[in-house]
């Protein structure tokens, strides 16, 4: 048994017992589409899928866990982004997680999961899969912020028009939000995708 299929035999056990049917079910649908993203990119889909599976590895982690994480490896976390919840911290701690628990060496892979919530000025290709898979897979509410009736054709065509349209989306609509709090690097990502 190769190590790919090893990471992805601990990860399923992990999922099952540490996350909700509803993210292991979302978790799932992303390395999916990320597969299915990475076949018509022509990047490698073993690793697009192991990405995908491994994005939200973080995701249920309490704040104290969080806390140990981020101090344990130093991770820059602007205290604004404690404020809201897990769900940009859980990308950053979730790379540092991929490697230390499921034993994933691959910069690209844990680059995927880090930037998965923001993004980043020129993003590898594989870094825009699973950012636009996240958004796209069949889970995805129908009701989501981001018009999906648009973006999965879109996804398929023009993956760069793709993540420059969930930019602008979340852009949007953080910035209608009471928090109203934008990311240093979602700003940046952001920036840079729609002056691109």
């Amino acid at each position: 048994m190769d190590e790919y299929v090893k990471i992805i035999i601990k990860a399923d056990e992990y999922m099952r017992k540490n996350l909700s049917e509803h993210r292991a079910s979302h978790i799932r649908g992303v390395a999916i589409e990320s597969r299915r993203l990475a076949v018509r990119y022509g990047y490698d889909p073993r690793k697009a899928f192991l990405a995908g599976y491994l994005h939200d590895c973080a995701k249920g982690f309490t704040k104290e866990e969080n806390e140990f994480y981020v101090n344990k490896y130093n991770i820059d976390v602007p205290a604004e982004e404690w404020s809201i919840g897990n769900s940009l911290i859980h990308s950053k701690v979730g790379a540092f997680f991929a490697k230390e628990y499921f034993g994933v060496e691959d910069k690209e892979i844990l680059d995927a999961i880090y930037y998965h919530t923001v993004g980043r000025p020129e993003m590898t290709l594989l870094d825009k899969i699973v950012f636009t898979a996240d958004y796209i897979e069949p889970e995805r509410d129908q009701n989501s912020f981001v018009p999906l009736s648009v973006l999965r054709p879109l996804s398929y065509e023009d993956l760069d028009k793709a993540v420059c349209e969930i930019l602008r989306c979340c852009y949007e609509y953080i910035t209608k939000k009471s928090s109203n709090y934008v990311s240093p690097d979602t700003k940046k990502t952001y920036d840079y995708y729609i002056n691109k």
